[in-house]
């Protein structure tokens, strides 16, 4: 296998993808489950001084995984579209629309979560209603990235693309750039790999 620039570049956002989506899922998992729960039984003077501790460290973590996200999901949506380029009309009439509305959902969704991280680890005075009911908002993120993992998933598995018999012949430098799984090649992507 040739490996060129685009490969490793394309890898690297993948990671960054992937990086940042466990923290977005997974920080609220916790909070939600193990930590709020938990930090109810302290009295009021530590409970606080615990929730503003907690509040700056994290709100690094969620800018730290906006901008990555942001990033890499633009990256990957970018070349998985230049990519399907070469893909004929039973892609183009029928799964690439699905592909579009799933990820103009997915889109939307993002928004909602990021809008609700950055709320819930901020210091606006106008969101603090979202920080003084901190486990609901934390459990409506949680359930928002939950449907978002859903949806990466759905749009992973069109990934695959068309039957190989049916790519048409697209030019080196254009295949070498798809990201992996949409050259000439396509390959056999699970429900767990994101999108």
């Amino acid at each position: 296998m040739h490996y060129t620039f685009l490969d490793a570049l394309g890898l690297i956002f993948r990671w960054m993808h992937i990086l940042a989506a466990m923290a977005a899922v997974g920080g609220p998992m916790f909070i939600c489950w193990a930590l709020l729960p938990a930090a109810e039984a302290l009295p009021d003077g530590p409970h606080r001084q615990l929730k503003e501790g907690i509040r700056l460290r994290w709100s690094v973590i969620v800018r730290i995984a906006i901008m990555f996200l942001l990033l890499s999901g633009a990256y990957n949506y970018l070349a998985f579209m230049r990519a399907s380029r070469a893909w004929d009309a039973a892609w183009q009439n029928g799964p690439a629309h699905l592909y579009q509305a799933l990820f103009g959902v997915k889109f939307l969704l993002a928004l909602a979560i990021f809008f609700l991280a950055s709320a819930l680890t901020g210091r606006s005075p106008a969101l603090a209603r979202f920080r003084e009911n901190a486990r609901f908002w934390v459990a409506v993120n949680l359930a928002l990235g939950i449907v978002l993992v859903g949806i990466s998933g759905q749009m992973r598995m069109l990934h695959i693309g068309p039957p190989p018999a049916t790519i048409k012949a697209a030019p080196a430098a254009a295949t070498a750039s798809a990201p992996h799984g949409t050259a000439t090649e396509p390959h056999r992507s699970t429900a767990a790999d994101p999108a």
